[in-house]
């Protein structure tokens, strides 16, 4: 298979894996137990799985779930193509207005700024985002924020100005990270879908260990194997 014919099959997983999120989103928003609230791009809605729950978010809802012993809610804000300063200017109102406490925010976002966008647009999106994200405490006094880098694979100097931002300008708001860039990289067979641009379930495995190492730094080996399920 070619990546253009690739390319096509994760294209044509966007409107019916955004028609999935958006139905358990509702879902969520009629249950009980504490709120996940994802920001991102097509990674987070699962692009590149098998299907959208097998992507890092239905991985780290499903992980989460076997180390606390409890249900979490997902509240999944994504939107395939977003870029850092769209998350903030789209999903981030979107999360104000829940109208809810979100007990978590992760937000990994950045593989498409990585094209057409130049050092400064890069530098001045991700400076914006991180000073926008919810502080800690923002809802009560236990609500976390997560943000994370970006993995291997992409421009390593825009990427490498987005992770310094990441990783600096984050912890000064208390900010939480994530270190995609640490659980990434080679060898990369096996780990991305058709279109060799999206991970594939097992690429996104990576990326969940990063996620959950940080939320759950001393039990973030539980659940690993076990598989996927549906977002409830």
């Amino acid at each position: 298979m070619t990546p253009w014919e690739g390319m096509r099959l994760t294209s044509a997983q966007v409107d019916p894996y955004r028609h999935e999120w958006e139905a358990a989103n509702r879902r969520a928003l009629d249950g009980e137990g504490p709120l996940l609230g994802v920001l991102g791009d097509s990674a987070a809605q699962g692009i590149g799985a098998p299907t959208p729950f097998e992507g890092w978010v239905g991985q780290l809802h499903r992980r989460l779930e076997v180390i606390d012993g409890h249900r979490w809610r997902v509240l999944n804000l994504s939107v395939s193509g977003a870029r850092a300063h769209t998350v903030m200017d789209e999903q981030l109102p979107r999360l104000w207005r829940v109208g809810q406490p979100v007990d978590l925010v992760v937000c990994a976002v950045g593989g498409n700024d990585m094209y057409r966008s130049t050092r400064r647009q890069v530098h001045e999106r991700f400076t914006r985002l991180l000073r926008a994200l919810p502080a800690p405490g923002t809802w009560h006094g236990d609500q976390r924020t997560i943000v994370t880098t970006l993995p291997q694979g992409l421009g390593r100097r825009r990427a490498g100005i987005a992770n310094d931002l990441v990783r600096t300008l984050g912890p000064q708001r208390g900010l939480e990270v994530a270190d995609l860039w640490a659980t990434t990289g080679p060898p990369w067979r096996g780990k991305y879908a058709e279109d060799m641009f999206h991970p594939n379930a097992l690429g996104y495995g990576h990326w969940v260990d990063a996620i959950l190492g940080t939320i759950r730094p001393d039990r973030r080996s539980l659940g690993g194997d076990l598989p996927v399920v549906g977002t409830r």
